[in-house]
């Protein structure tokens, strides 16, 4: 698991599941459960197993289908070997400003934005509380804002190395509306098995 993919797998499967028939929903939930033992949701991390299963049981354009609904999630445009991603669905937008708008997981965030650190390190450096300081960390990682880049070893145990999936957030407010923008490095964008449809079109 990698990437951006976590961060929109609720509103990607929100999307998935209003643009096809429910027959074939039905069918395709069945099949990856039993072939894979996963839902839709999981499957977004996963990509090509859901892809995989939606072809054989229909006749979509499915790189189409799967571009189609993620344009309704965010807009991507590369340049300089960086994207620059607009987020467009409500519920996401919702949730980011919501990280955003309590103090310590703001200061966490920011922490992890170009630099990727172990949670004792993550702590110190954004001088959030240590009790309630891990439990928004995990709930950020649970929420895919924050990913697993790797391990290292500490004291005879391997701990993960976090880090933010944007490089950089901006929020910019229009006509009483919040829109949130951010940067995500080729390589993060790269890991992001639901992003593949995109990525040809944009190289």
């Amino acid at each position: 698991m990698g990437g951006i993919d976590r961060l929109i797998s609720n509103a990607l499967t929100s999307k998935i599941k209003k643009e096809i028939d429910l027959d074939l929903l039905n069918k395709v939930e069945r099949e990856l459960f039993l072939e894979h033992g996963m839902s839709i949701k999981l499957s977004i991390e996963h990509f090509q197993k859901f892809t995989s299963i939606l072809k054989k049981n229909s006749n979509l354009d499915v790189c189409k289908f799967q571009r189609n609904c993620l344009n309704k999630i965010l807009k991507i445009k590369k340049t300089d070997g960086k994207y620059f991603v607009t987020i467009v669905d409500s519920n996401l937008s919702d949730l980011i400003l919501g990280f955003f708008g309590e103090n310590d997981s703001r200061c966490i965030i920011t922490t992890l934005l170009e630099k990727e650190y172990t949670i004792p390190q993550i702590l110190k450096e954004s001088k959030a509380p240590k009790t309630s300081g891990y439990r928004k960390i995990e709930n950020m990682i649970i929420n895919g804002l924050i990913i697993e880049t790797g391990k290292i070893l500490s004291e005879s145990k391997k701990i993960s190395k976090l880090q933010c999936v944007f490089q950089e957030i901006n929020l910019e407010i229009k006509k009483g509306k919040t829109i949130v923008n951010g940067i995500v490095s080729q390589k993060m964008m790269e890991k992001s098995t639901s992003m593949k449809s995109i990525l040809e079109t944009l190289r």
